[in-house]
């Protein structure tokens, strides 16, 4: 039988991990690959609130799907329980972006949320994501791995990677009278971000821990972006994978060789779930 985990254990294990008051912390959950915590997702939130202090600042991707218009007051975020209920929480405030919002409280929520309506892509200049690079944060994987590591996508859209896509969805509640809201640089499909875990173990640019019975990973940020930037500029397609069955992959490894692309290979090698990240391209 598994222990009840507690927000004092939480704390402890977060100090441990060298998460200190001051820290502008970007979190990705799962809240049950923790075990059973002892006040559920308010007690995760209380504990990352904590370790940083009144002078730090909580960060989380609230992303949501684009089948339906977001609004940042009622679109549920797509992962994880713990950033719904932190989204939630008074005073948390929310970027607006249509796919790759964020919610923030703490010192820097204002400046890290304002003004992601008007950047032209969704993780890119001026977005919360290269501001936390920029504020020095940290990227918590809590019972997730890399390949939920939202801030990636960052790196892809800094060297204009081929496979990023232009997409017209649904425009957001915040765009009152449009009808379609044109993403740039979206990044459709698979990505084996998985990748850059041993990568940033050896450059020392990552702590590991547990909470629970969840394993926990710490990245510092603007080292991840000072090893992997000129990494990707190299080999542009280091995220992507080689497992013949992948489309997605097998489709961007083609727009960077030159060969011509059959529509027809993807036409029935792919699944019914429309949002599968191995089928689309």
């Amino acid at each position: 039988m598994r222990k009840t985990v507690t927000r004092e254990d939480i704390l402890y294990s977060l100090r441990l991990m060298g998460i200190r008051e001051g820290d502008v912390l970007l979190v990705h959950s799962a809240l049950s690959s923790i075990g059973h915590v002892e006040g559920g997702a308010d007690s995760v939130i209380d504990a990352l609130c904590e370790a940083v202090g009144s002078e730090g600042t909580i960060v989380m991707s609230t992303l949501t799907g684009w089948f339906q218009p977001f609004d940042a007051q009622t679109s549920p975020s797509a992962v994880g329980e713990i950033s719904e209920v932190f989204r939630r929480r008074p005073g948390v405030l929310r970027s607006l972006h249509p796919v790759h919002s964020v919610a923030a409280l703490g010192k820097y929520a204002a400046e890290i949320t304002a003004g992601h309506e008007n950047c032209p892509t969704g993780c890119g200049e001026g977005t919360p994501y290269l501001k936390l690079r920029d504020l020095g944060g940290k990227a918590m994987l809590l019972g997730v791995d890399m390949d939920r590591n939202t801030i990636m996508h960052s790196l892809e859209e800094l060297i204009d990677a081929r496979y990023l896509r232009t997409l017209d969805i649904c425009a957001p509640t915040y765009l009152p009278g449009e009808e379609k809201f044109t993403l740039k640089k979206f990044p459709p499909g698979h990505r084996d971000f998985l990748n850059m875990t041993p990568v940033l173990r050896r450059a020392d640019a990552m702590v590991e821990g547990v909470i629970g019975s969840a394993c926990v990973k710490v990245v510092d940020i603007p080292k991840l972006f000072e090893i992997a930037l000129p990494m990707l500029q190299q080999d542009p397609l280091f995220f992507i994978c080689r497992n013949e069955h992948c489309n997605s992959c097998h489709w961007s490894r083609l727009l960077y060789s030159g060969e011509p692309i059959d529509p027809e290979r993807y036409t029935h090698n792919h699944c019914d779930d429309k949002t599968c990240e191995i089928c689309v391209i």
